[in-house]
């Protein structure tokens, strides 16, 4: 189930914490079966995936930003933005799969990445408190995966928000699982 009393990417942070950061490594890497990622998998790719963003959104921040003809122009920016947010959000209707650049590491992840992800977090909530202010609202960027896939700002924070409550879901249904193994 969706918990709903998440508001923000600090209240995430917060909660990842709380739950996962007792762990040790065993317990982070545990995968219930080889097609599943672990606990640590997920926040690694949680990292990596969110990291694709950050040049775009630096460049933002330092209005140093300038969209593209296509970026401008694309008549489906969107319904992209709010397919994307639908399809990657935390009701999971569908499995994807990860596009290559988002993956996270496939040995064990080290101990660290629940804490590295609060860091990550922290970073992550400086450049969205910039580029969520209303003068950036009518800006659009392409996705790191394709060029022809373009969002606005609003879509690209809601979309980072909901694909990490999907993934915090998926982490808890893996320690539930991890729980029962032992």
């Amino acid at each position: 189930m969706v918990n709903s009393d998440i508001k923000s990417f600090q209240d995430i942070s917060q909660i990842i914490y709380e739950e996962f950061s007792a762990l040790n490594s065993e317990q982070l890497n545990f995968k219930a079966n080889t097609n599943e990622w672990s606990i640590a998998q997920c926040l690694d790719h949680l990292i990596v995936s969110n990291e694709k963003y950050f040049p775009i959104l630096k460049k933002i921040q330092a209005k140093n930003y300038t969209m593209t003809f296509w970026e401008r122009n694309n008549p489906f920016s969107k319904k992209i933005g709010r397919q994307m947010i639908q399809n990657l959000g935390p009701i999971v209707k569908k499995k994807y799969v990860s596009p290559k650049i988002f993956q996270p590491g496939k040995s064990n992840i080290r101990i660290s990445i629940v804490s590295d992800f609060v860091q990550h977090q922290n970073k992550l909530n400086d450049l969205i408190k910039v580029v969520s202010n209303e003068q950036y609202s009518k800006l659009k960027i392409s996705s790191p995966v394709a060029a022809l896939i373009t969002f606005s700002i609003a879509d690209l924070i809601q979309l980072l928000f909901a694909h990490e409550q999907r993934h915090l879901e998926q982490m808890r249904r893996v320690k539930n699982k991890l729980e029962k193994n032992s």
